[in-house]
């Protein structure tokens, strides 16, 4: 599969596959370079440091997430149903593509205080939703923030005990139960 990408993108796929399966700061650039049949000083001539590769690999694929999320919170109907939108949209981002999903899922944590809020940033756009909806009396008013951070939570702990095996379905496939769940959270 990895033979139809260009050197690059080859890197990129094997260093999240790398970075998923043992932990990102276990994996070094000459792991990658192995894993893609380089020498580690030609893995150099793509991306001057893990850091970069790193970075590059979590940036690009947040924002588009964040572009794909921001569609769906857009959609016309009301907030729950743009709520339904948006966690369809999630389940389904982890369906097509479950690697990139974990490693963004596994490196969240160090990126996240990076992203400008007024980007296309997949948190904010629900604390957003979320405000949005308690400022026009769809939903109970409350702490927007806290109701976003429950909805994120059922999603992203629920990622997690797919990633760790401790759920065999993956997201694409208790995309309703989700979406109740998080419907509950804003009842």
């Amino acid at each position: 599969m990895l033979e139809h990408f260009g050197p690059k993108d080859r890197i990129k796929r094997e260093a999240m596959r790398l970075f998923v399966e043992h932990g990102v700061d276990a994996v070094s650039m000459r792991d990658i370079a192995d894993a893609v049949g380089m020498k580690a000083p030609s893995l150099y001539a793509h991306f001057r440091s893990r850091e970069e590769l790193i970075g590059e690999l979590f940036f690009a694929s947040y924002a588009e997430y964040g572009r794909q999320l921001g569609q769906a919170a857009g959609c016309v109907g009301g907030f729950r149903r743009q709520l339904d939108a948006m966690v369809r949209v999630i389940c389904a981002l982890h369906a097509e593509d479950e690697l990139l999903f974990n490693f963004l899922l596994l490196t969240q944590h160090g990126f996240l205080r990076r992203i400008p809020v007024a980007d296309h940033n997949p948190v904010e756009i629900i604390c957003r939703s979320v405000a949005a909806a308690m400022a026009a009396g769809e939903i109970p008013t409350g702490n927007a923030t806290l109701v976003a951070g429950a909805i994120i939570g059922i999603i992203v702990q629920t990622a997690t005990l797919k990633l760790y095996g401790r759920l065999d379905l993956g997201l694409g496939e208790v995309t309703d139960e989700i979406a109740a769940l998080c419907l509950k959270v804003v009842s």
